[in-house]
């Protein structure tokens, strides 16, 4: 009997990590390069860009979320303002990337952030 109850803890024990990790939902994400500041913070399904440099340069954060990849979130407010995205528990993100809109250049983007990347 005691190998049973082992064994039934062992899955249970594996079940709930799976689960765990497979949602990725709630993991601060971050990302950053000179002028930009992309992140999305807790369980809220929110995506924020804000504009950290002095420039003419707009900005931007190109994210994913857990049903849909590819999203992009413009912030054309200037140096210091944020732009957010709308909230989804369900469909929460999984990705972000902070870049800043050179034109006629290629635009700068800082390094993506992922759940489980080590970060």
């Amino acid at each position: 009997m005691s190998k049973i109850a082992v064994g039934g803890a062992a899955v249970l024990a594996l079940s709930g990590a799976g689960a765990a990790f497979a949602a990725g939902a709630g993991e601060s994400l971050d990302s950053s390069t000179n002028g930009a500041s992309a992140w999305s913070h807790g369980t809220n399904g929110a995506v924020a860009v804000k504009d950290t440099k002095g420039d003419s340069h707009s900005v931007y954060t190109l994210y994913d979320r857990r049903y849909n990849t590819g999203l992009r979130l413009d912030n054309n407010s200037g140096n210091g303002n944020t732009a957010s995205s709308s909230m989804d528990t369900t469909n929460y993100v999984r990705k972000v990337t902070a870049c800043v809109n050179i034109q006629l250049k290629p635009d700068q983007c800082g390094p993506d952030d992922r759940p489980g990347d080590g970060r």
